[in-house]
């Protein structure tokens, strides 16, 4: 009897916790818990609030209507104006005289309106401070990514950006060294985060046979990959992996290659290995040889 109303009590208290939580995101994300019968329930103590700190109030469901429209667009007004203050501050260099693109801008709006998480608003205003400079450098694709990406979707997708390289058409990819993209890699080690990067459109899952002609750049210089006596187009043993448009778009907005950490260890530790099997010619190099 003891263990059954122990259990029940147990019961209770969790349903009431998760009541009263329900009631503070709901007191947050649109100002109260709204019953059919004219009751708003308010949460007086965030969202860790128990039954005692909620208030209920009585309104019409005209009243109870505007409330919650009123209560979500001062909410989207402080996200828009926080957004635009970070805009204000990254804003440097040369204004184009182009001008954004209508449809561009309110696609921006309407999303960035609901994007109150600080670290997705830095790149909401990346986003902004690129077009501005750039118009058309961010496609409205990239826009509706973001507007769906989580905050840790951005930190796993950090975590595979460590590993980036810059091709010769200036879009980035990473080095590997197996020719199926979710192979185990000795080269690459976030692989259980690539696979979700290739699942959400980052990154392709197709690999592209590295070979002699090749170029990319590394430490700001232009490298070539040069094999030996072997004639161009000869794959050398290792593949990349491209980032797709929308990738190389929010790759640019996290900072891109400046963006990285100086003297990046993941990057580094490629470049070595790569170096041990094939060999590679930096520009400066060519130039030197052939001056």
């Amino acid at each position: 009897m003891y263990n059954t109303t122990s259990k029940q009590r147990t019961h209770q208290q969790q349903r009431a916790g998760a009541w009263s939580k329900l009631v503070a995101l709901c007191t947050k994300t649109v100002g109260g818990y709204y019953r059919s019968n004219g009751t708003v329930v308010r949460s007086t103590n965030g969202i860790q609030a128990n039954h005692e700190d909620s208030n209920v109030d009585f309104a019409s469901l005209n009243d109870r209507t505007h409330a919650r429209v009123r209560h979500q667009e001062t909410l989207r007004q402080e996200n828009i104006e926080s957004v635009l203050s970070m805009v204000s501050e990254k804003l440097s260099g040369q204004i184009v005289s182009r001008e954004v693109d209508d449809d561009w801008s309110n696609a921006f709006f309407n999303y960035v309106q609901d994007i109150s998480n600080k670290t997705m608003q830095s790149l909401w205003a990346n986003a902004m401070v690129c077009e501005l400079q750039h118009p058309g450098a961010i496609s409205k694709r990239t826009l509706g990514f973001l507007h769906n990406c989580d905050a840790w979707e951005i930190s796993a997708f950090r975590k595979v950006t460590a590993y980036a390289f810059t091709g010769s058409n200036g879009h980035p990819f990473i080095f590997r060294s197996v020719k199926h993209a979710h192979e185990d890699d000795v080269i690459f080690e976030e692989s259980r985060l690539l696979s979700h990067c290739i699942n959400a459109g980052l990154i392709t899952a197709e690999l592209k046979p590295l070979t002699v002609g090749d170029s990319f750049f590394y430490m700001n210089e232009r490298q070539k990959i040069n094999h030996g006596f072997s004639a161009p187009g000869t794959e050398v043993g290792f593949y990349l992996q491209a980032y797709t448009k929308i990738g190389s778009d929010v790759f640019k907005l996290m900072g891109g290659m400046d963006g990285l950490k100086k003297g990046n260890l993941q990057r580094r530790l490629v470049w070595e290995y790569i170096l041990d099997f094939i060999e590679i010619e930096s520009e400066q190099s060519v130039m030197t040889a052939t001056a």
